[in-house]
């Protein structure tokens, strides 16, 4: 894996405002820079999917590595960096940070004896270079539980912590793949292309800002739809097409959002509605119709008449800009917002 931006689905609605999804992948680190944009709807791997075998064999072949390191100084970003035998240093340093987490992951599976006797290290002082956990990894990668496995630790010096404790320490190293839809892109790009902007971060961004300027958008009208993953005509069914495409942004989680098995991704999109998981139907969405825009005309129109009569001034402007969303989509419909309770999850379990 490396840096890259990809357009998933674009489209532009009759009154121009245009939709678009990306796939990017970026280093995890970063990843919550990208969640304090609340005009996106997203899905991403997750470490809690993602078996650990899988994540231990990409961080000892594809490891993300910084491409500079920045020297201390005030403030939030560094403009100086290390070069030449520092850099080669800080590189080193970082890789064996990775290895030291990975030793701490493996243990935290097999237990710290199985571990030291297998690699031969002292596991109080020690931890196992990539060297060592590349040529034992197809052993390393047997000896670990499956999650369907039943051990019982009472007679194993295992402790088969689960990955969503034992993965953790390994973020900082990986890499990370997003689905992001959004009508709203502009913030994104005037933050984080900017110099004081962390530079993984500025980097993706730069790489969306290409993305999005050499796609061209497809016209849809209202009841025509926005459909990431799904290739037009490849369903009869409308229905069966945005259940497919929301089980497909959800499988992201997992990696495997471009496998294609249709009778699975509808037992899928069951499951995350009855779930209450419905950040994968943010993805599909359709333009608003007449009835839509009436009432987003109509709201402003008595905002307007409020703050003429009241004069309440600029601050209370805001409430202008927002009555063409409906969620964080402006003049699109997200497939979320036709499921009944989809706001709150505790209606649906009554429901059920």
């Amino acid at each position: 894996m490396t840096f890259e931006t990809k357009v998933l689905a674009d489209s532009i609605s009759d009154r121009d405002i245009r939709l678009t999804t990306v796939e990017a992948t970026y280093p995890r680190l970063i990843h919550s820079e990208l969640m304090t944009h609340r005009v996106f709807s997203r899905n991403s791997a997750s470490t809690r999917a993602i078996p650990l075998a899988t994540q231990v064999a990409n961080l000892l072949h594809n490891p993300f590595i910084p491409e500079k390191f920045g020297i201390n100084q005030p403030g939030m970003q560094s403009y100086r960096h290390l070069a030449g035998l520092k850099h080669e240093q800080a590189v080193d340093i970082w890789l064996a940070g990775r290895d030291r987490a990975l030793t701490t992951a493996l243990e935290l599976l097999l237990g710290r004896e199985a571990m030291a006797d297998l690699l031969d290290y002292d596991p109080t002082t020690e931890f196992a270079n990539g060297a060592t956990l590349k040529d034992e990894f197809q052993y390393i990668k047997e000896m670990l539980p499956k999650s369907t496995d039943s051990i019982d630790l009472a007679e194993t010096s295992m402790l088969n912590v689960h990955k969503q404790l034992a993965g953790r320490g390994l973020e900082a190293y990986m890499w990370h793949t997003v689905i992001i839809t959004a009508t709203e892109w502009d913030n994104f790009i005037g933050l984080r292309v900017h110099p004081d902007a962390q530079g993984e971060i500025a980097t993706s961004a730069r790489l969306t800002e290409i993305a999005l300027d050499t796609s061209s958008p497809r016209p849809l009208n209202a009841g025509e739809w926005h459909l990431p993953l799904v290739e037009p005509d490849e369903f009869d069914d409308e229905f069966d097409a945005i259940r497919a495409s929301a089980a497909r942004c959800a499988a992201v989680s997992y990696n495997r959002h471009e496998t294609i098995n249709p009778a699975k991704e509808f037992e899928r999109y069951n499951d995350l509605r009855s779930g209450g998981h419905m950040s994968p139907l943010e993805h599909q969405a359709t333009p608003f119709d007449n009835i839509d825009w009436f009432i987003a005309d109509a709201q402003q129109a008595v905002t307007r008449d409020l703050l003429a009569v009241h004069a309440l001034g600029k601050h209370y402007g805001k409430h202008l800009e927002n009555t063409e969303f409906l969620g964080n989509l402006r003049g699109w419909v997200q497939h979320r917002k036709q499921v009944p309770y989809e706001q709150d999850f505790s209606q649906i379990t009554k429901e059920s």
